[in-house]
């Protein structure tokens, strides 16, 4: 069975002239990138493990917004404040990630409202699906984040949705346990008449569309979430809840299955590259879809004992307050994604632009 992704068209309000000059210049930009010797860099492996990565050169007048540890806490209270209040079985708790921040912010200096390729997010470390979800105009970070949450108001679990509620199904998927967002503002630019908030979540892993209606196993009662530190299982290992531990596939193993023997793979069921766009297939087919290329690159530039991915975790338990106080709190003192504009242009802004976008990832079986 094929599962294919959702529409993840951009909004209406984009310049597609605009859009499709930007992409060219990027294409350029990559073609002409010269490839030095490798780095231990976050920045050089992107580009380097993976052919497909463009040239995140920065907008001409792009702004940084960057992350304070206020916010990142309350990133990460909201999005583990929803996940608490469903009745799931096997959802774990979410943690904060510095490289999928870090790639986020990549291509939120791009000002281009539209998803980048799946393999195009990717952590060196970690190739596992990654989600996404986008939202610009909104004043700051709360009001983003509850973009994406107000769609559960047309969310009924088991049951396919006629709106639009992939941005919450990402932010309570079971097995998302890692997250890193980034913000910037852009110019004014096509038929953005003003300067716009730009903002992006990277999850991992990311959710299959096959399955978005069912983003986790439902019980009976509310139960606490799954809580193994960030702990991922790579190469097709899958994470015990109860004991923290990864099970890895007969081809793998480490702690985290994190050594791939491309030596004793099983047979591929699959014959063209094609098929590696379904989030199953590159483990289940490593050479098939370059992941035991990658592999060989990842020894070369970390060390073959040093391939377990650095979560960078942060507790979001380091304040122990409700989410009510840190409302008011990031009301009165924080909200600085947008410092820089008035209320009067943002009143203006959400009105016009308030638009998100989410995307799914996609699965053959």
């Amino acid at each position: 069975m094929d599962y294919l992704t959702t529409d993840c068209s951009p909004p209406n309000t984009r310049n597609d002239s605009v859009l499709e000059l930007r992409i060219a210049e990027f294409n350029q930009n990559f073609k002409e990138q010269k490839l030095n010797e490798y780095e231990i860099n976050i920045e050089d492996l992107i580009d380097r493990i993976e052919a497909d990565h463009i040239n995140r050169k920065p907008y001409p007048g792009v702004i940084d917004q960057p992350i304070t540890s206020w916010e990142r806490v309350y990133i990460l209270q909201m999005h583990n404040y929803e996940r608490r209040l469903l009745r799931g079985t096997n959802i774990q708790k979410m943690y904060w990630n510095d490289d999928l921040a870090q790639i986020a912010l990549h291509y939120a200096r791009g000002c281009l409202y539209d998803h980048d390729k799946p393999i195009q997010r990717n952590v060196p470390k970690i190739p596992l699906s990654t989600g996404q979800n986008l939202a610009m105009g909104y004043e700051n970070w709360t009001q983003a984040i509850q973009g994406w949450i107000e769609e559960k108001e047309h969310y009924f679990y088991g049951y396919p949705s006629a709106r639009v509620v992939t941005h919450y199904t990402q932010m309570i998927w079971h097995s998302t346990v890692l997250i890193g967002c980034a913000a910037t503002i852009c110019p004014s630019y096509g038929s953005y008449d003003m300067p716009w908030p730009f903002y992006i979540c990277n999850y991992i892993t990311g959710q299959l569309n096959s399955d978005f209606h069912r983003p986790y196993d439902q019980g009976f009662d509310h139960q606490p979430l799954h809580d193994c530190q960030g702990k991922i299982c790579l190469y097709n290992g899958t994470l015990d809840l109860n004991t923290c531990e990864c099970r890895c596939s007969t081809y793998a193993n480490g702690l985290q299955c994190e050594r791939l023997n491309c030596s004793i793979l099983p047979p591929c069921l699959y014959y063209s590259s094609e098929s590696c766009i379904a989030v199953n297939v590159p483990l289940e087919c490593p050479r098939l879809c370059g992941l035991c290329d990658r592999y060989e690159v990842l020894k070369s530039v970390y060390g073959e004992n040093n391939l377990a991915p650095n979560i960078l975790a942060v507790k979001p338990t380091t304040i122990t307050t409700t989410i009510s106080w840190l409302q008011i709190k990031w009301n009165t003192i924080v909200a600085p994604p947008v410092r820089e504009l008035s209320m009067n242009k943002h009143a203006q802004l959400i009105s016009k632009e308030l638009t998100l976008i989410s995307t799914t990832t996609t699965a053959i079986a």
